[in-house]
């Protein structure tokens, strides 16, 4: 358990910290794309907006149920974001809903009940995965695209 409050914790600084730090980007950096087939800063926070709601849904789910077969939205990802048309919308709005939906989901992960922590999840006929493992990776995927943004970022140039 211990484990899962260090997660927790990690969730809350990582998106208090860069809410913080990006809040008042100009638009244009928000909306750059540093090739033609990566996605924009806000493009980023709608697909961890995505993630965390697929997520949510598996972190309360498998305290209900010991094996759960559940889509996975990997190989689609790409399309929830165009549809979503992250974009345009507002950026204020997009990072405060991705901050209180991540605050959520390290309150779910924080108070987990821990004997439902081996519980699987069905990813396809192949794999399936425990629910503290998903937790733990949760935090992982969250950190990979921060540091997208901030690769992202850093290859912006000013006009």
């Amino acid at each position: 358990m211990d484990a899962l409050v260090e997660v927790s914790d990690q969730i809350k600084l990582a998106v208090n910290t860069a809410a913080e730090h990006w809040r008042n980007l100009p638009e244009q950096k928000l909306r750059f794309r540093p090739s033609s087939d990566a996605w924009s800063v806000k493009e980023i926070i709608g697909h961890l907006i995505d993630s965390a709601s697929n997520n949510h849904h598996r972190f309360v789910r498998l305290q209900l149920t010991e094996h759960l077969t559940f889509p996975d939205y990997g190989q689609d990802n790409i399309h929830w974001v165009k549809i979503q048309n992250y974009q345009d919308r507002a950026w204020t709005e997009l990072l405060d809903f991705w901050r209180h939906f991540n605050h959520q989901l390290a309150h779910i992960i924080c108070m987990v009940d821990s004997s439902c922590l081996l519980n699987r999840w069905q990813v396809d006929a192949k794999t399936s995965v425990t629910l503290f493992d998903l937790m733990t990776d949760y935090l992982r995927h969250l950190k990979d695209h921060l540091n997208q943004i901030s690769d992202t970022l850093n290859a912006f140039k000013e006009p």
